[in-house]
């Protein structure tokens, strides 16, 4: 489940920054920082969680703003050239992005019957993922944190389908 909540106020701090960067990448590409863009940038500093290209899209024409589906995944290919955003691998069907400019990293917990994902802290996780690649000669960049499971609720439902069955 992936739910779409309101900025915070520290949020809203790095709205003009990641705007200044992202008509700074786009101008060195050759392009220009359109309306749809600028939309398409607004929205996705909007999300707190995980989202999808399609999910985006559906909730931009729910709010009346008119951008095609190619322009929401342009978008986002630059989005992600320019660090704006990330691509959190959770599965091999669908892509999925988080916006990582300005916020702390967070790992996924990924349920494997609901596709209900959670996002949690990695502060700890990301000390030792830091200390393995460095006493490995490595210099971090980052690092990804998935769980793969089955939630409480898809257990619970497969406990009820079972019971039903005898």
């Amino acid at each position: 489940m992936m739910t779409n909540s309101q900025p915070s106020p520290a949020d809203n701090d790095i709205v003009l920054p990641v705007c200044a960067i992202f008509r700074r990448f786009l101008k060195k590409q050759g392009l220009k920082f359109t309306t749809e863009r600028a939309m398409i940038l607004d929205a996705v500093l909007a999300k707190q969680e995980v989202f999808e290209a399609d999910q985006l899209l559906a909730e931009m024409r729910d709010a009346d703003h008119r951008v095609s589906k190619a322009t929401i995944y342009r978008t986002l290919k630059h989005l992600l050239e320019s660090k704006i955003i990330t691509e959190v691998l959770i599965d091999s069907r669908q892509a999925h992005y988080r916006t990582t400019f300005g916020r702390e990293p967070k790992g996924h917990l990924v349920c494997m019957e609901t596709n209900q994902i959670i996002e949690f802290p990695t502060n700890e996780l990301s000390a030792i993922a830091d200390k393995i690649a460095r006493e490995n000669g490595f210099e971090p960049v980052s690092h990804r944190f998935v769980i793969y499971g089955v939630s409480p609720e898809a257990q619970k439902q497969a406990q009820a389908e079972e019971a039903d069955e005898e």
